[in-house]
């Protein structure tokens, strides 16, 4: 419940507080319209969907509709036309299937905000390589789409991220150490990749603003490498299944003086260290 309530708080902030532009800016006009080459994108993207649940029923190209910041999902800067939000996230009853295609939004140079966790990608895409062209991305929402291969590296570059869910998808491999230059970083996602491996990258303990880590049932193996003055706004950390993973000492445990959440079951060393629970 706790985390739910952080996505629902952050995910208001991020529409509301961290744009650079007045909300205004973001309601439709019927003076600036949206751009046609980004409105090709989008409408590139919806080729390979299948939409039972019609969430995609107002993208369409005739004299009615070419107005792609009218459309559901869709939020635009009223100054400019770029798209700024997509969020086009699944429920219960209404998702997308199909070939969830991130190469065709591309041209969306200016998104700050993409969502479109539970949905369900049929191809088994692997994430893009290009991931890093998104600069201007805040919130990053990949959650449960069945993505597979490794995380790239290159969102790293994504240096005004502050969101990023890519829970329970088919990823695999190590963690990218460059996950660790993304300063402005609040939450952070990875569980439930049952293929994720390797150790965790000390470089995250650089992460000075993460208040949210979910590594939790993922192959992580190794110490926990973080250390006293590491990640000091953090208030819930999962860890738990991962059978591998070992605690070497209590003292960045009880440093952590904002800690609210803590879940470590199935860690091996835990009976030898848990004089840090008098936090």
């Amino acid at each position: 419940m706790a985390s739910f309530l952080l996505k629902v708080l952050f995910a208001l902030s991020m529409l509301l507080l961290h744009t650079q532009v007045p909300i205004h800016a973001f309601m439709s006009s019927s003076h600036v319209k949206c751009i046609e080459r980004e409105r090709d994108s989008l409408l590139n993207f919806k080729q390979g969907l299948t939409d039972r649940s019609a969430m995609l029923s107002t993208w369409r190209d005739d004299d009615s509709n070419r107005d792609c910041c009218k459309w559901r999902g869709i939020q635009c800067n009223n100054e400019t036309g770029d798209v700024r939000i997509l969020d086009l996230r699944g429920s219960k009853f209404h998702f997308l299937t199909g070939s969830i295609s991130l190469t065709s939004l591309i041209d969306l140079t200016n998104m700050e905000y993409l969502d479109l966790s539970n949905n369900f990608d049929y191809s088994r895409k692997q994430l893009l390589q290009h991931m890093g062209s998104f600069k201007k991305l805040r919130y990053l929402n990949l959650s449960n789409v069945n993505f597979y291969g490794r995380i790239p590296y290159e969102l790293g570059n994504l240096s005004k991220l502050q969101y990023l869910d890519l829970k329970g998808n088919s990823l695999n491999g190590a963690i990218p150490s460059q996950l660790g230059k993304l300063a402005s970083l609040q939450y952070l996602d990875l569980s439930e990749n049952y293929y994720l491996e390797g150790e965790i990258p000390y470089q995250l303990g650089k992460l000075s603003e993460l208040k949210y880590l979910n590594f939790g049932f993922t192959l992580l193996s190794g110490a926990i490498p973080f250390k006293v003055g590491n990640l000091p706004l953090l208030h819930s950390l999962r860890l738990g299944g991962n059978f591998d993973l070992t605690v070497n000492g209590a003292k960045w445990l009880s440093s952590l003086s904002s800690l609210t959440t803590l879940g470590l079951d199935s860690l091996t060393n835990l009976a030898y260290s848990r004089h840090w629970l008098q936090m």
